[in-house]
């Protein structure tokens, strides 16, 4: 059975654009299998209950001054 996809887009600055090709190419990958890599490895830790606090630093964190959707500490 073929399961379907569709694409999603992030916006990514030209530095980090580069950055990622570089991991990639050092992988001996292509910059989407590693994003995709990353997408889930981050999907899974919050499946399985990891917190923001687990996931960033501190300072990520307190740098994130959205009103919505920030969780509590």
């Amino acid at each position: 059975m073929r399961v379907s996809s569709s694409t999603s887009g992030i916006k990514l600055d030209p530095s980090t654009r580069k950055r990622i090709k570089q991991a990639a190419a050092s992988l001996d990958r292509t910059p989407h299998w590693f994003m995709k890599k990353a997408v889930l490895y981050w999907l899974h830790r919050v499946e399985h209950g990891s917190s923001a606090s687990e996931l960033l630093n501190e300072g990520e964190i307190d740098a994130d001054n959205r009103p919505l959707n920030r969780q509590k500490l």
